[in-house]
C-alpha cells in the first residue's frame, strides 16, 4: 500500500536562511527521499506577499477611499497574527506628466513601502484624496511602479504579489498596453511567473462597478470596469461592488484569497480526497470550506496543480507544524 506523508513547517527564519542561496521567483522545494513504499519530506510555505493598492482619485472617489481605508486594519491584523512577511504600498489611477498632480506616476508616501513595522500608515495613505485626473489609467499605473525600471522597488521575486484595484470607471490606459486585451495579464504573467511548484505568482483583486446600476450619490460618471476584470478572472482574483455601504465583505475575500494563496499546499501527484488526513498544530484538521480545508484545482500555463487550501480557525499560523497523509489517486 502506497502511502504519501507530508510534513509542513512555516517558518520565517528558515524561509530567510533558504532565500539566501538565491533570489529566483520560486516558493521552497524540496526532494522527498523513498523509503520502501512510503514517502516522507519537510516543506516550508513562502509566507512572502506584497500588496499594492491602486486607488482611482479621480472626482466622486473619496467616499470609497475611506471605506476602504476603514477596513483594511482587518485585513493586517490577520496576516500579522499568522506572521506573513508582507509589503504595502500605494499608487494612484493618474498618470499625468505634470506637476498639476504631485500624486501622479509614484508609489505614495515616504518610506515607499510600508512593513510589519510602520503598516499603521496604511489607512491614511490610501486616503489619496479625488483631485487627480479623470483620465483614470490604474493599469498603465501598476505596470509603471512594478516595473524593474522603476527606481523604488519593492517586489520581491520570492513572493506572491496581489494588486487590489479600487475605481468607480472603465480603465483608459494606453501608455504601457491595451487595457482591452490580455497585455497587462501578459505583463503579470512576465513579471510574476508561477512559483517552482507550479503555484500561481500573483493575483488581482477589483473593487468596482460590477452592473450598470450607479450608486453615486454625487451624481458622477461610472462604468463597469472591464479591464479589471479581464485580470481578476485571469488570476481567480476577488472581484466586489464598491456601492456596498462599508466594504467589510470585500477585505475579507481578498485576504482569504491572499492567504488561501500562501497556505495552499500542492500535492505532488493526483490525491485521492477520501485518505486526505490533516493536522495543524496537532490537531486534526477535517474538510470544511468555512474553518477547514478543501481540494482545489488551479491551472497554470496549461497544468493542472492540485491544492490543499485552508479556511477560517484552520489556517496555520508561520510557525505551526502542518501534517498531510494522502494516498495517490489510483494507489491501492
Amino acid at each position: 500500500m502506497k502511502k504519501t506523508t507530508t510534513v509542513l513547517v512555516l517558518s520565517a527564519l528558515v524561509i530567510a536562511m533558504l532565500n539566501t542561496t538565491g533570489c529566483s521567483n520560486a516558493a521552497t522545494s524540496f526532494a522527498l527521499p523513498q523509503q520502501n513504499e512510503e514517502f516522507s519530506g519537510q516543506i516550508f510555505y513562502n509566507n512572502k506577499v506584497d500588496l499594492l493598492f491602486v486607488v482611482d482619485n479621480s472626482k466622486s472617489m473619496l467616499q470609497y477611499q475611506q471605506r476602504l481605508a476603514a477596513k483594511v486594519h482587518d485585513m493586517v491584523g490577520t496576516l500579522n497574527s499568522l506572521g506573513m512577511d508582507y509589503r504595502v504600498a500605494v499608487t494612484t489611477s493618474t498618470m499625468a506628466k505634470t506637476s498639476d498632480y504631485p500624486s501622479s506616476r509614484k508609489l505614495v508616501g515616504s518610506p515607499h513601502y510600508l512593513t510589519r513595522t510602520n503598516i499603521n500608515l496604511l489607512a491614511d495613505r490610501i486616503i489619496v484624496g479625488e483631485s487627480g485626473s479623470d483620465l483614470e489609467r490604474s493599469l498603465d499605473a501598476m505596470k509603471f511602479v512594478t516595473s524593474t525600471d522603476y527606481p523604488d522597488q519593492f517586489l520581491r521575486s520570492d513572493a506572491l504579489f496581489s494588486v487590489i484595484f479600487i475605481s468607480d470607471e472603465v480603465d483608459q490606459s494606453s501608455e504601457f498596453g491595451n487595457p482591452n486585451n490580455d497585455d497587462f495579464v501578459n505583463y503579470l504573467n512576465q513579471r510574476k511567473p508561477t512559483f517552482s511548484d507550479g503555484t500561481r505568482g500573483w493575483i488581482a483583486n477589483y473593487i468596482g462597478i460590477l452592473s450598470n446600476q450607479s450608486c453615486d450619490v454625487l451624481g458622477g460618471h461610472v462604468s463597469i470596469g472591464t479591464q479589471f476584470l479581464k485580470l481578476v478572472d485571469s488570476s481567480k482574483g476577488v472581484k466586489s461592488s464598491i456601492c456596498s455601504a462599508d466594504l467589510s465583505a470585500a477585505v475579507a475575500n481578498i485576504k482569504a484569497r491572499i492567504i488561501g494563496q500562501l497556505t495552499a499546499y500542492r500535492f505532488k501527484d493526483i490525491p485521492n480526497k477520501a485518505t486526505i488526513q490533516v493536522t495543524v498544530g496537532g490537531r486534526a484538521i477535517f474538510e470544511d470550506a468555512a474553518n477547514g480545508w478543501t481540494l482545489e484545482t488551479e491551472t497554470n500555463n496549461g497544468a493542472t496543480v492540485y491544492l490543499l487550501k485552508f479556511h477560517g480557525d484552520a489556517v496555520p499560523a508561520s510557525d505551526e507544524r502542518v501534517t498531510v497523509d494522502y494516498k495517490p489517486s489510483g494507489a491501492t
